[in-house]
């Protein structure tokens, strides 16, 4: 994946991140509301002791109100960016940070004024920016992070300064404890944003990882059944015993064919050729199994519809068509190799724990692989066994009988039956 693609895709990841930073802060916003309502209905002789004037208590179930709002509002812009698969504008992620921590500020300043005590500095409201520190990771940036920890130190020092200079006989503590909450604030951004970094870190090699996994088993795909790539993915030994159709094919003359031209054209040459063919495999619900330079061995499973053995005849067909239509005005047309036979393989992984491939194996694939072979001795296009031919020459009448063959590893003869 391109930087530029791995950054899109990573910025459509933090509108997701937002959303929960939004609800997680909402969260904690309406379980204080809850908080201060419990305590001035059950509790309002305490309530009283610290409060002189009754409004103040209103003043701040008002602006709990107007923060859940505010962030209900956020909340429904950020749902909007998301359902247009659009990142997050950046004014919009300093917007959220300075209002957010600018909002309790303000009424920690106000109620201070309206009191005209500095006790308030001591507040549990304070408490408030500990978790809107912790959230601020989710928008994966350090520095959003650190201005956010910069802003809130800045601050709440900066009412500090402003209580002892206006109303020195309410301040409960030394001035330097004030100063140190604003230092362990902006502590809590950098920390934070260390946390953002990493969890931004951690994101992209999932992203690259996932990404890699996927072109994998695109590819992989290709070469195999989607079930057989579930079962891969479950099992490592996956292995099973079916009954198919093999197919191999073989480019005749390939040598002398591409041997002066260069790599590039050898390659141009193979994907020209062999493009058309797999279409013609895939068409018919077969399987590349192997590809080399000058063939490829393919197989047909069982499936709904047509039994293998008719898509395998079908395939063979349309390759020799397409075959056909391609070499029409070329002065060395291309000729191919064909040879089919069908029994019980079994497919699975073959090598070892470093390398793996998967693969079928059996009687069928070797004794295909002969006919394949024979082609050239017989001096035909496209050789079936007996047992093959049987089960489709429902298909065909130009079926003609080579006789039985001792081939070489098999103790059996094999009837040969020469098609087209």
């Amino acid at each position: 994946m391109r930087i530029e693609d791995l950054e899109e895709c990573i910025d459509l990841e933090i509108v997701k991140t937002e959303k929960r930073r939004l609800e997680i802060f909402l969260g904690v916003m309406i379980f204080g509301l809850l908080l201060l309502l419990t305590n001035i209905f059950f509790f309002p002789v305490s309530i009283s002791e610290v409060f002189v004037d009754p409004m103040s208590m209103q003043l701040g179930i008002y602006v709990s109100l107007g923060m859940i709002l505010l962030l209900l509002v956020s909340r429904t812009m950020v749902g909007k960016i998301a359902t247009c698969e659009k990142p997050l504008p950046v004014g919009y992620k300093f917007y959220s940070v300075i209002v957010e921590s600018l909002v309790p500020m303000v009424w920690l300043c106000f109620i201070i004024a309206w009191e005209e005590n500095a006790i308030f500095l001591d507040s549990p409201l304070v408490f408030i920016y500990i978790p809107m520190l912790i959230v601020s990771a989710l928008h994966l940036s350090f520095w959003l992070s650190f201005f956010n920890g910069l802003f809130v130190a800045s601050l709440y020092a900066g009412v500090s300064f402003w209580s002892f200079e206006n109303y020195p006989e309410g301040m409960v503590l030394p001035s330097i404890v004030y100063y140190s909450k604003a230092m362990l604030f902006l502590i809590a951004g950098v920390c934070g944003g260390y946390v953002a970094r990493e969890l931004k870190k951690r994101l992209t090699i999932s992203i690259q990882t996932q990404e890699e996994r996927d072109a994998i088993e695109t590819l992989f795909s290709q070469q195999v059944s989607k079930q057989v790539v579930s079962a891969l993915k479950s099992r490592r030994d996956y292995s099973i015993k079916a009954e198919v159709t093999v197919l191999f094919l073989d480019i005749r003359d390939f040598t002398n064919r591409v041997q002066h031209m260069s790599p590039e054209e050898v390659n141009k040459f193979q994907n020209k050729f062999f493009g058309p063919i797999i279409n013609c495999i895939d068409h018919c619900g077969g399987i590349i199994n192997q590809l080399m330079g000058d063939g490829l061995m393919a197989s047909f499973g069982s499936a709904e519809g047509e039994l293998h053995h008719e898509r395998a005849y079908r395939s063979a067909r349309d390759i020799f068509a397409t075959l056909d239509q391609s070499n029409k005005g070329i002065d060395n047309p291309i000729k191919i190799g064909i040879g089919i036979h069908s029994g019980e393989v079994i497919a699975g992984n073959i090598g070892t724990e470093e390398r793996q491939q998967f693969s079928i194996s059996g009687i069928p694939v070797i004794t295909a692989a002969r006919l394949e072979q024979l082609t050239k001795e017989y001096n035909s296009e496209f050789l079936v066994s007996r047992d093959f031919y049987e089960k489709i020459k429902h298909l065909t009448k130009n079926g003609t009988s080579l006789g039985s063959v001792k081939m070489k590893g098999l103790d059996n003869e094999l009837e040969i039956i020469k098609l087209k």
